[in-house]
């Protein structure tokens, strides 16, 4: 190596000194740390820094993480993070083992999100479960999430156990799952739960989530305001072949118990 090329090797080390181990770097971060698109070409030629995509490298030979991947999605956008049953297990609040290789990764974003072609391209991308939509605030309801050095955006348990409704199948497998879930959720902020409900644009999931809520009898569940979340009117068949729960006026499962207060 020459006396050039290390001094070369030195300024982008000094460049890179903040980038997350196993995180990938768009080209709008690199140009962030003076590394324009062309010098990054070069970085990658030389082998200092790792394709991964068009305008996206890591510092690492090995593939990125996939907390490493969402690093580099929310370069363009804190509107997609992990959410639903994801950001639950990250919180330790579902009840599966650790997050692993062959689970599943629920990512959510405002609609007028894409997935980048550099990341639909990665081997994790298989494991993605992508859910576009808006029936929340994109910017309500997260939280830092911080694994090593890397520190991403996820939803907090308040708002993930609304994303994990929405993505719920409804069937009986399903409430079931959801009924679980939701015996965990014993230290939800009322206050964060209270804006989020108020916000929800999903009438589907503020009644389920409401019906499993009391039915857990959680603390937090009684400080609520329930007369301030909008239901709408008429039933919502969630279950084929349930019954009505009268209070919400959602099928639920035959077999599932229905609050005691409801008319």
């Amino acid at each position: 190596m020459t006396s050039e090329t290390r001094l070369k090797r030195q300024k982008l080390n000094q460049r890179l000194v903040s980038a997350p181990t196993g995180a990938v770097l768009t080209s709008a971060w690199l140009k962030r740390e003076g590394i324009s698109n062309r010098l990054a070409d070069y970085y990658a030629s030389s082998g200092w820094l790792h394709r991964v995509g068009n305008g996206a490298f890591t510092t690492q030979s090995e593939a990125p993480t996939w907390l490493g991947a969402v690093f580099g999605l929310q370069q363009k956008s804190k509107s997609i993070h992990p959410g639903g049953r994801t950001a639950l297990e990250l919180a330790g609040l579902a009840h599966f083992l650790p997050l692993g290789d062959a689970y599943p990764i629920h990512l959510f974003s405002h609609t007028s999100d894409r997935l980048p072609l550099w990341f639909k391209r990665l081997p994790l991308a298989s494991r993605v479960l992508h859910a576009s939509t808006n029936f929340l605030p994109q910017d309500l309801g997260l939280r830092e999430h911080r694994d090593g050095e890397l520190v991403v955006s996820v939803s907090a348990p308040e708002r993930a156990a609304l994303e994990f409704l929405q993505h719920l199948t409804l069937d009986e497998a399903g409430y079931e799952h959801a009924n679980l879930v939701f015996e965990g959720l014993g230290t939800l902020r009322p206050d964060v739960v209270r804006s989020l409900l108020e916000a929800c644009t999903s009438v589907k999931v503020k009644r389920l989530f409401l019906h499993l809520a009391e039915k857990q009898a959680h603390p937090w569940f009684k400080q609520l305001d329930v007369s301030k979340v909008s239901l709408g009117s008429g039933k919502r068949m969630l279950v084929a072949g349930g019954r009505l729960d009268p209070k919400y006026l959602i099928t639920v499962p035959a077999a599932a118990e229905i609050p005691p207060d409801a008319p």
